[in-house]
């Protein structure tokens, strides 16, 4: 008898901590709210919200009690070699109308496993759009999920079955060492609704969705104004540190997502207001964000850069380590010694690889995807050589410390599971420095237009 998906595997429990740990270093910061209230009295789905293709299945694998089982779109398991690595990673495929009406009936077969999954006690993951979207913006929900959850509280009869919405936040989309932050929500009961599944099954769908939606845009960044998405998007960041200032909030990335999250339902509700009363204050606000975003399209500046950047002190203060760090790898041997050794046991945080995907990859919700899964080989990979090459070769170009000989190898892996640790931290405070070093060279060369753009957005700041 072949062994059923959720059934315990060897291979996938060594390697599943280490894409845990390599999910974690690919962010700066992975904040999780709401462990508790995932269900403890029953079985559950867990049901986030969708803007990046694996991200956020990575995201819940790192936060799940026990291996969860994923459901996603069957046309990536049209080769053969993908589908069994995919089967491995515990995921199924679920077919969809574009996908041909004959293909439809295969669903059948995947949701009788979906149901064994959530029987045997794991917890089974579907994304609640059943399609990535590209914004912060919460898409209407497909009914598959629902279908699963009355068939299987169906099998399970007085034993609870919950749908866990979990909204996943992305500060960027694409850059790694960005944010991420998953916010988990209340627990819905599948039982209540099983009076109306048993009679009339498409209202009780219905239902269903229209509980998780109402549950789970609360819970994520959900900009629903889509006429100027753009404009509100480029104000939740811009107007992020003067309302977490007002506010006497810590600049955390839990913080600034709670921020963007009211100024979009601020901003949301400033659009109804001006639909009904025909004011024209929105529009008015809108147009000017629109003409910051222009000057900043000029500048090639981030829109980010008036608000956020540091005072001409703080930038010269936080220029001098790196000073220091070039003067000491020209002028002291051991410490030229001691950088090359560090950068040679991890050099992946300097290189671009979100460039190579953006050439690479036409659908810019598999570009963070891709990336991960590039860096994340290039570290499994590097860490064997260097490990190997160290033992090897270690005590002979290192005459001081040739004693320890192979313990080379260990120290080097060792040290490159730390720099992975830390990159995001370091690979952001350069970016950081190198951004405010230009803000404060164009306020020198285009100083008319830099001004011209600070009085751009103190005007948003008081039209706020």
């Amino acid at each position: 008898m072949p062994k059923a998906i959720q059934d315990n595997n060897c291979l996938y429990n060594i390697l599943s901590p280490l894409v845990q740990f390599g999910t974690r270093c690919h962010y700066q910061r992975f904040d999780v709210h709401g462990l508790e209230n995932l269900p403890s009295d029953g079985a559950y789905i867990i049901a986030p919200c969708h803007q990046q293709a694996l991200m956020e299945p990575l995201a819940v694998l790192n936060f799940a009690p026990k291996p969860p089982v994923f459901l996603a779109r069957a046309d990536i398991f049209e080769n053969p070699t993908i589908r069994a690595i995919l089967t491995f990673l515990k995921i199924l495929p679920v077919y969809r109308i574009r996908d041909g009406q004959s293909n439809l009936t295969k669903n059948n077969d995947i949701f009788d496993l979906s149901r064994d999954v959530l029987l045997d006690g794991f917890p089974l993951c579907l994304m609640a759009e059943g399609r990535h979207n590209d914004r912060h913006h919460l898409l209407p929900m497909g009914k598959g999920m629902f279908r699963i959850a009355g068939e299987t509280q169906l099998k399970l009869g007085n034993h609870p079955l919950y749908i866990v919405p979990t909204g996943i936040d992305f500060d960027e989309y694409e850059r790694p060492y960005s944010n991420l932050v998953v916010n988990i929500g209340k627990p819905i009961p599948v039982q209540p609704f099983m009076k109306d599944f048993r009679e009339n099954e498409p209202i009780a769908l219905n239902a269903m969705r229209e509980a998780l939606a109402k549950e789970l845009s609360p819970l994520m960044h959900d900009i629903r104004h889509e006429e100027n998405y753009e404009e509100i998007f480029t104000l939740c960041n811009v107007l992020n540190r003067v309302v977490r200032k007002r506010n006497g909030m810590r600049n955390t990335a839990w913080n600034r997502f709670l921020v963007r999250q009211s100024i979009s339902q601020e901003l949301d509700r400033r659009a109804s207001e001006s639909a009904d009363t025909k004011s024209s204050a929105f529009e008015s606000l809108m147009a000017d964000t629109c003409d910051y975003q222009q000057q900043c399209r000029k500048l090639h500046i981030r829109e980010r850069a008036v608000p956020d950047h540091w005072s001409l002190a703080t930038t010269i203060i936080a220029l001098l380590p790196l000073v220091a760090i070039v003067a000491g790898t020209v002028l002291v041997p051991q410490f030229r010694w001691l950088f090359f050794f560090w950068l040679i046991c991890y050099p992946l945080p300097f290189i671009p690889t979100h460039l190579i995907t953006r050439k690479l990859i036409k659908d810019s919700q598999f570009r963070s995807s891709v990336n991960f899964g590039i860096r994340f080989l290039l570290s499994i990979v590097y860490a064997i050589v260097i490990g190997v090459v160290m033992a090897c070769c270690g005590g002979m170009w290192m005459d001081k410390l040739a004693h320890l000989g192979a313990w080379w190898g260990l120290i080097a892996v060792a040290l490159l599971h730390i720099e992975a640790i830390i990159a995001g931290p370091i690979v952001n405070a350069l970016k950081a420095i190198g951004r405010n070093i230009r803000y404060w060279w164009l306020k020198l060369v285009k100083n008319g237009k830099m001004k011209s753009l600070a009085d751009s957005y103190q005007k948003l700041v008081d039209s706020f």
